[in-house]
């Protein structure tokens, strides 16, 4: 009866319960930053990673580094590294903070851990799928760009064949006068 669902405690590295050293971030407290860390409630604070040739990494999409997991918004679910969410929240401000990623207010952010298989195949269709909206977009700026520029030809030759036929007119009609004066 005493057993409580959800994740298991995850055993993390003392080294990772404290800031890297990507911003200079001041007025941060290191306990509660250790306590939230040690309870999986934030993302152990990892070196970021300038190369993600291995595909079991997060890129962080503020500071553009990559890592084993990320912290997730909970309002859209994008990923954040600890050391950014630290720079972004105010720690001391009345004002409410929002989200980097949609503007909501009050940002905040779980951490689920590391992306399971599923996540990672549904965020592959779902970037695919705006990869393909975005070339059929372009494919249509490309044909409304041809059709303006057919009417612009269009418009450009029937206006230079007016004047054509005018200048023959004149040419045809000083010739045939020109021996009365």
């Amino acid at each position: 009866m005493g057993n409580k669902i959800g994740r298991r405690k995850q055993v993390i590295d003392e080294k990772y319960t404290r800031p890297q050293g990507l911003y200079e971030l001041r007025d941060i407290d290191h306990k509660k930053l250790r306590k939230l860390i040690l309870d999986s409630k934030l993302a152990p604070c990892y070196p970021g990673d300038d190369d993600g040739c291995t595909l079991d990494l997060e890129e962080c999409p503020i500071c553009f580094l990559y890592f084993p997991s990320l912290n997730r918004s909970k309002c859209c679910t994008k990923g954040i590294c600890t050391e950014c969410f630290l720079q972004m929240k105010p720690t001391h401000s009345a004002l409410p903070s929002q989200c980097p990623f949609c503007k909501t207010s009050n940002y905040a952010v779980e951490y689920r851990g590391a992306k399971t298989k599923e996540e990672k195949g549904v965020e592959q269709v779902e970037e695919q799928l705006v990869i393909e909206a975005k070339i059929r977009m372009r494919q249509q700026e490309l044909r409304d760009e041809k059709g303006k520029l057919r009417k612009k030809e269009k418009l450009s030759s029937s206006s230079r064949s007016l004047p054509q036929a005018e200048v023959e007119y004149q040419d045809v009609s000083g010739g045939s006068h020109s021996g009365l004066f």
